[in-house]
């Protein structure tokens, strides 16, 4: 039997200034002239506030905060990580790979160390990397972290009703930090990661682009910004992601009744019901960030896994589903028993 590997620990940071809907609609009128109807991101999106950093947060900063309570949580010193894990959507540098300013951070100098980046999923392939590495005994201990400066990717100059339908996506991010240790599961204790799904549809990756930064358009500032196609996202999120579940509930013997917490990516609170209502789970047990945080991209999940450790909601043998989509477009689903 192979090895298994359990989290032990959840952490989360949301950087201090705090940004209501209602002041995002003020703050595109006052860079663009551009009048969003008061009311109307709150409105569509179920978003009240989200959190900005400040000039001097980087991406490695809101993960290190992130990174140390879930260390301490898990009651491990980040000089006994075997295995460091920077997955995210935004990074500090082009060159080298954030895990390693991370890794100075943090005091993690027995680490292996590398980046993760697949849009909104980066997270749970993190997880898979890292449950992969301890497995198969290459890691005991393990530290994925988050750390999303989404909103230096939000494009404020917006000038019509047409081009509010492109930028509106980017207008619910938020910026926060996020991380989680895995360890070695003792056997016999039932507890661990079981076997997940990932799938990609890469014929859909131009639904959502930072198109800036690579070959394609390297230091282009009008590329820079994050550009979304919400309603075909939520077309192929809707149509794969119930599917996908039912498949992993399939092989892992669970039942919907079983099921204790869901922590689920979320972009819109009309899109995570939608989702839970396809799935059969009632929306009382997905752990709900959106209001607060907006859309956090890759550290969604686990800031909901580190709010349901805060609130006492994850007990030794809970079974818990992660659930992810991201621009590519992927799709992940991954069940845990805590």
């Amino acid at each position: 039997m192979s090895v298994k590997a359990q989290i032990a620990g959840v952490g989360h940071h949301l950087p201090e200034t705090v940004v209501t809907s209602e002041e995002v609609e003020q703050r595109v009128f006052d860079r663009s002239s551009f009048q969003i109807p008061r009311g109307l991101l709150a409105k569509l999106t179920g978003i009240q506030e989200r959190r900005y950093r400040s000039e001097d947060e980087q991406s490695s900063d809101l993960a290190a905060k992130a990174a140390l309570q879930a260390l301490e949580r898990a009651e491990i010193d980040a000089a006994d990580v075997d295995l460091l894990i920077f997955a995210s959507c935004t990074q500090d540098l082009a060159e080298p790979a954030t895990a390693n300013i991370l890794q100075e951070k943090l005091g993690a100098t027995r680490s292996h160390v590398f980046d993760i980046k697949n849009a909104c999923n980066s997270f749970l392939n993190g997880l898979d990397a890292a449950e992969s590495f301890i497995s198969s005994g290459k890691a005991k201990t393990a530290l994925i972290a988050v750390g999303e400066t989404l909103s230096l990717a939000i494009d404020w100059k917006i000038d019509s009703a047409e081009h509010l339908r492109t930028r509106m996506a980017g207008l619910t991010l938020g910026d926060a930090g996020a991380a989680a240790v895995l360890k070695v599961s003792p056997n016999g204790n039932g507890r661990g990661i079981l076997k997940g799904a990932f799938r990609t549809f890469g014929d859909q990756w131009r639904l959502a682009t930072v198109l800036g930064g690579g070959s394609l358009h390297r230091l282009n500032e009008e590329h820079s910004y994050f550009v979304g196609h919400s309603h075909g996202l939520r077309q192929q999120a809707l149509k794969h992601i119930p599917t996908m579940v039912d498949g992993v509930l399939e092989k892992a013997g669970w039942k919907r009744d079983e099921i204790d917490l869901v922590s689920c990516h979320q972009v819109s609170m009309d899109l995570v019901g939608e989702i839970a209502k396809r799935c059969d789970i009632p929306i009382e047990k997905c752990m709900i960030s959106i209001r607060d945080c907006g859309n956090t991209a890759a550290a969604s999940i686990p800031i909901g896994l580190s709010r349901a450790w805060s609130e006492g909601r994850l007990k030794p043998g809970s079974k818990v589903l992660l659930v992810g989509a991201a621009a590519g477009f992927s799709v992940a689903v991954v069940p845990l028993v805590w």
